[in-house]
Parts: structure tokens; sequence; C-alpha cells
């Protein structure tokens, strides 16, 4: 069987992404259930057949684009950067800057998936298994603040307090009232020392 050329792999690396960033677009202007797949070929300049080739489906393009953006974020690497911090209230510290940076490169990402999961039950089922990964995720985050919480709070109980402060719903509640990042980070972090720190 023949080697695929360079130059043709550099040809379908260019098509995927110029039809995840025509999506991306159309999915932020017209909304995801009023775009469909011909006109998202038509931004990228293919045939409707070759969106389908590439991705299978209209919802794969949403978990694309997340993919993208959890890529370009650096998400493991800044989550292990928290991990590795020992001390309790830097770790929570570090964590605060992590979920801000998270939430200030992936608001467009978050909003399409957001909006797609209403309407199609494919994105939906993808969106709850990403969440229950996420919980997991961040369980590392609490798990080893065990001797440190405040009296009577539970590793469990921690773990839930620092998913629900860190949802993105917040962040984009207080961004929309005039919050910077930074305030969002800084209130973050002191919240979250104060609710888990003994």
């Amino acid at each position: 069987m023949a080697a695929v050329k360079p130059s043709r792999r550099r040809d379908r690396a260019s098509t995927r992404t110029a039809i995840i960033d025509a999506a991306r677009s159309l999915f932020m202007d017209a909304g995801y259930a009023r775009t469909t797949v011909t006109d998202i070929a038509a931004r990228a300049h293919v045939a409707p057949q070759t969106v389908y080739w590439a991705f299978g489906s209209k919802a794969r393009l949403v978990t694309e684009i997340r993919d993208a953006w959890l890529a370009e974020a650096g998400t493991g690497e800044r989550l292990r950067e928290v991990l590795a911090q020992l001390d309790p209230g830097r770790r929570l510290d570090a964590f605060a800057t992590f979920i801000t940076h998270q939430w200030v490169t992936g608001s467009t990402a978050v909003a399409i998936q957001q909006d797609a999961m209403r309407v199609d039950p494919e994105v939906a089922r993808d969106v709850a298994a990403i969440l229950e990964t996420r919980a997991a995720a961040l369980a590392q985050v609490t798990r080893p603040l065990a001797d440190r919480l405040r009296a009577g709070l539970t590793v469990d109980r921690a773990h839930d307090r620092l998913l629900a402060l860190s949802m993105v719903d917040v962040y984009l509640e207080l961004r929309g009232r005039g919050w910077t990042a930074e305030a969002y980070r800084d209130w973050l972090s002191e919240l979250l020392q104060t609710q888990l720190l003994g």
C-alpha cells in the first residue's frame, strides 16, 4: 500500500481546519440549530460530502471545536501544574488561575456546546460524559486536602463545592456584570480557600 504523500496529509489537515473554523463561526453567528452542513461546507469552500466524510455529523463538529480549545489551552499540562502544588492554599490559588484560563480561552467553545446540547441529543450525551470526566479529573485537586479541610467538611463535599464554584456559568455571569478575568480569578481563589480549608 502506497504511503500518503505529505502534501496530501497537509491538504487533509487544512481542509479539516477550514471546516472546523467555518462551523465555529456559523454556530456563533446563526446558532447550532439553524446552521446546516451545507452552510458549513459553503463557508469552508468544500462539498457537503467532504464535511460528512471528515466528521460524520454536525454534532461531531461540536466535539472537534471543544477538543481544539482544550488542546490550544494546554489543559492537561496546566492541570498537572495545579496538582504539583502541595501547599493547600497555593494549590487552590493555582486552580483558580487554571480555571480562569480555561474559561477565558474557551468561552466560544462552551457557548456553542451549551447551545447545541439543547437541541441535539448526540451532543447532550457527549457533554454529559465530558462533565463526568471533568468531575473525576478535578477530584484530584481536592483529594489530597483531606487533612486540611475545614471542620465537618468531607472530601466529597469539598469536591462538590469546587465543581459548583468553578462552573462556567458563574464566570460568564460575573463577566457579564463587568468583572474582569483577573477579578474573577482573585475572587475564586479567596472563596475556595475560605470554603474548603480549615
